[in-house]
């Protein structure tokens, strides 16, 4: 596990295909502790996967694997970053990601983050995902 403290007003920290695409999250825990937002896609050979989402203040940024593979069992990379309206500026990374391992940052102010989901050790085939993010 892996924590990361940046300054500045871009909420700062945060790394999964469909590009700008989002998950769902739900309204009634806005101002609230935590959300929880999951994003799927499908990850090809080579390839990688971003999702946009925003955090409403300081605090802790956790991104999980919940599925990866037919069997759970693939290794990819997942990352958490700033994102700049066209592309996740990467702050915290690991190329060795699997099922359950959490990717933690914290974040020092509100703003629009991304997480990735990325071929790190070269998927044989296109591998289904999904990626639980949790934030302020």
């Amino acid at each position: 596990m892996r924590r990361l403290l940046i300054p500045g007003v871009f909420a700062a920290v945060l790394a999964l295909a469909f590009a700008g695409c989002g998950g769902v999250t739900d309204p009634t825990t806005i101002g609230s502790t935590t959300t929880t937002e999951t994003f799927a896609g499908i990850l090809n050979p080579g390839g990688g996967s971003t999702h946009v989402f925003t955090v409403y203040q300081q605090g802790e940024v956790i991104a999980i694997l919940t599925s990866v593979g037919d069997d759970n069992t693939r290794i990819v990379g997942v990352s958490l970053g700033n994102w700049s309206g066209t592309a996740c500026n990467i702050a915290v990374a690991n190329d060795n990601a699997y099922l359950a391992l959490p990717l933690t940052a914290t974040v020092s102010a509100a703003g629009t983050l991304c997480a990735r989901v990325y071929d790190s050790k070269g998927v044989p085939d296109a591998t289904i995902y999904t990626l639980s993010v949790t934030h302020p």
